[in-house]
């Protein structure tokens, strides 16, 4: 199981080259990427640069986040999707296939509203993405304080919920990004990924939750794999039964690893998913 790096374990605002040498001296696989760095990148031919710093340190574009602001006004969307096409044919030159946004749990707007503004949106930036082979991962977010916080009507906060709107968009390049933080808040289970097809997984995140009920977890408060409760070894093994294929990202939030060197704190969490890796392939 391939592991990439995220910037949120990182403490200093890092170059994308110095990002990418510390995944590499690190041991990393990918990293995810914003297309914001590869535009920056020079010379102009940004994608023969791109291709050229992943192939020197060996590293794979794991995923790169949606920059279309989609749940805001027309003038808004129309404005991301003017510079989606380009963003998307780079991400492909790149190998950079996977592109990931996450849903809000709930809302001060009515479901059936949002749905009939989501989901039209979605199926069109679904389109424009699948023109140049790049698949669409939605996230869904599970802690109990945000479906509090976020609005008086609950929308999309769980998995089954989730495949419900992805079927509503009805585009085969979208997906699931599946994290391990929110399938436990979900209280769902490993039986319940394992039922998915590989298809169906976009994209996955690996991080742990603190000992702590699951109506205390809160979303920015996270721990390194292996130091939480929730059960990574049944959940890594379960996404590898389920045939996914990319890289898993190392999204953990809290205080902790960014107040740490840059490197002590990557290497501290490879070591600690290699192990859960380990653990769950070891059958």
């Amino acid at each position: 199981m391939k592991l990439s790096l995220h910037r949120a374990i990182l403490g200093q605002p890092l170059s994308f080259t110095d990002y990418m040498a510390l995944a590499a001296e690190c041991g990393y696989q990918g990293v995810d990427v914003g297309i914001d760095e590869i535009i920056g990148l020079e010379p102009v031919t940004t994608a023969e640069a791109a291709q050229e710093i992943f192939a020197r340190y060996g590293l794979e574009p794991a995923c790169w986040g949606l920059p279309v602001n989609w749940r805001e006004s027309d003038e808004d969307f129309s404005a991301g999707m003017c510079e989606l096409a380009s963003q998307a044919h780079l991400a492909s030159r790149i190998g950079c296939t996977r592109c990931c946004t996450w849903i809000h749990p709930a809302s001060a707007s009515p479901p059936d509203e949002l749905r009939s503004l989501y989901i039209p949106r979605f199926r069109e930036i679904a389109r424009t993405l699948g023109d140049f082979g790049v698949r669409l991962g939605l996230e869904w977010v599970a802690p109990r304080h945000l479906r509090q916080e976020m609005g008086e009507h609950a929308f999309v906060w769980n998995m089954h919920q989730l495949l419900d709107l992805i079927a509503e968009i009805g585009e085969p390049n979208v997906g699931l990004l599946v994290d391990s933080f929110h399938w436990f808040n979900a209280e769902h289970t490993t039986a319940d990924l394992e039922a998915l097809r590989p298809e169906q997984v976009v994209y996955v995140h690996i991080n742990d939750a603190p000992d702590r009920s699951l109506d205390d977890q809160r979303d920015g408060e996270r721990e390194i794999p292996g130091q939480g409760i929730i059960d990574l070894v049944g959940f890594v093994r379960a996404v590898a039964r389920v045939g996914y294929d990319g890289c898993m990202s190392t999204e953990i939030f809290g205080d902790e690893l960014p107040a740490m060197p840059d490197k002590d704190a990557a290497v501290k969490v490879k070591a600690a998913v290699d192990k859960i890796v380990a653990a769950a392939l070891e059958d």
